[in-house]
């Protein structure tokens, strides 16, 4: 499913009123009759205050409330703009809504706070920066009451892009987003305005959408996984589900040596072997007697060959031996190449040689590692998530994994997957090591990179989800408890 910003939510409507010629009153209309029907089904028969903007917004809002009436739903509806100031569709739909013997008031606190529900149809994805009067003072009144907030689209005030949020934003607790998910939906801090959220769908053709969303963004879905899960057939062999090398730990950081390792074995790598300090390899074979283990003083020529993917990082430490380590892989390896942790360190370096290498390279930072690789900061990065992942993609030839809530999968096409799984327990040492590994069997499984990396982060967060909806809690979640539970979630995805 694609992801947009709201000029390109505006190219959509345009494109299916004016080339394929659907009326624009008939698509308010399917906005507001479908989130009114979902309103109907989750809530209940509450009271309900609908409060009414200016804009198409708002004019979604009358057909919410003219669709509630007639179902004798109890419906106050309260216009905050004068009523000359609403032009077009809406002027349309409002005149329909009079016309079927219902009314409306201006703003009147006392009537909203009077209502069990509040449906917010004031700003739509027209409006950026700051929020003016009068709706800086009415969202700080709602803000106070003890109502439920229901937004259509996004909470007013919330940008669709990754725009900073304005102070005086409304804060909704459910959102009905409508056609397609907004890009500020998967950013932080805006997700949290958005409450529990909705995509409904009005008949958007198809055809719009293709012709006019050229950002590349998309949901990266379950049944994105499922549909390209590689099959493993009877007459397999372990060659064939891929050969993996993990580089990883050290004699001060053993765990991560494990936890890559045992969650390429468990994500189904054929053969997993792993290089590393000798001096470890009792505590690795205690963990993971199914990896063969490789002494890290020995020659890497010898490692390497055969392998269809290493990955390389976790554990290792920032040092002289690990940049070059990653430098030779860059240059002499030429399968798949993992790069992770501190084996991202100074690769900005490699750029010339990474844009060669004619087999994929894929990193997985966590926001402040992307920041020492562009020389910025953790906060720059969360602000412009998409925009950085992106162009590093494409600037440096490779796969980005930027790790965070709603890790992104970029491509060096400046294609864009946005992962929707996972919750707190990740936010753990070890959970990105499991993604490494994961990563890595899945990129030896795989024919396509994109799906191998995107179906490997989804896994991650997934297995974190189930997990905490079998009643643990998120606090307590380990990265061995992913690697452990992985069993069950493939078997979920597969069936």
């Amino acid at each position: 499913m694609k992801v947009v910003t709201g000029e390109e939510m505006k190219a959509v409507d345009r494109y299916a009123i004016e080339k394929i010629g659907i009326d624009g009153r008939i698509l308010m209309e399917n906005a507001g009759r479908v989130a009114a029907k979902n309103i109907m089904k989750n809530f209940g028969r509450q009271k309900v205050c609908v409060l009414i903007g200016s804009g198409n917004n708002g004019g979604d809002g009358f057909v919410i409330a003219k669709v509630l009436q007639e179902n004798d739903y109890d419906v106050s509806v309260c216009v905050i703009p004068e009523r000359d100031e609403i032009k077009g569709d809406a002027e349309y739909h409002m005149n329909i809504y009079l016309n079927s013997g219902f009314s409306f008031t201006q703003y009147d606190q006392d009537v909203a706070e009077s209502a069990d529900i509040i449906v917010d149809t004031m700003l739509g994805t027209g409006i950026k920066g700051e929020i003016r009067s009068p709706y800086k003072e009415i969202f700080g009144e709602l803000d106070k009451m003890d109502n439920t907030i229901i937004s259509v689209d996004l909470p007013s005030g919330v940008p669709a892009d990754e725009s900073p949020v304005p102070e005086h934003a409304l804060q909704a607790d459910y959102t009905l987003i409508i056609g397609l998910p907004k890009l500020s939906y998967y950013t932080y801090p805006a997700r949290k305005y958005y409450g529990e959220a909705k995509v409904i769908h009005i008949g958007l053709p198809k055809k719009a959408i293709d012709e006019t969303v050229q950002s590349n963004i998309m949901l990266w879905s379950h049944e994105d996984t499922k549909n390209h899960w590689p099959a493993r057939v009877d007459d397999s062999h372990k060659g064939s589900h891929g050969k993996v090398g993990i580089i990883a730990g050290s004699a001060g950081m053993p765990g991560a040596a494990v936890l890559t390792t045992s969650a390429a074995v468990r994500s189904g790598a054929g053969l997993t072997q792993l290089n590393t300090h000798g001096n470890i390899f009792g505590s690795v074979v205690n963990h993971v007697p199914e990896a063969t283990l490789f002494d890290r003083k020995d020659d890497l020529e010898s490692f390497i060959e055969g392998k269809d993917v290493i990955a390389i990082g976790p554990g290792l430490g920032v040092n002289g031996e690990t940049s070059r380590t990653v430098e030779y892989l860059v240059n002499e390896y030429e399968g798949t190449l993992v790069i992770d942790a501190d084996g991202l360190t100074r690769l900005e370096q490699l750029k010339m040689q990474i844009k060669k290498r004619q087999a994929p390279v894929v990193i997985s930072p966590h926001p402040g590692e992307m920041a020492r690789l562009i020389d910025s900061s953790s906060g720059e990065v969360n602000k412009n998530r998409f925009r950085i992942s992106r162009e590093i993609a494409m600037e440096y030839g490779m796969h980005v994994v930027l790790k965070g809530p709603n890790t992104l999968v970029a491509t060096p096409e400046g294609e864009i997957f946005i992962n929707d799984t996972g919750n707190a327990g990740l936010a753990k040492g070890g959970s990105g090591d499991v993604l490494t590994g994961m990563i890595a069997a899945f990129l030896g499984r795989y024919d396509q990179p994109q799906q191998a990396i995107s179906s490997a982060v989804y896994m991650h967060g997934f297995t974190a989800d189930y997990i905490s909806e079998a009643g643990i809690g998120v606090e307590t979640i380990t990265a061995s408890d992913l690697i452990d539970n992985l069993r069950h979630t493939f078997h979920l995805i597969r069936n």
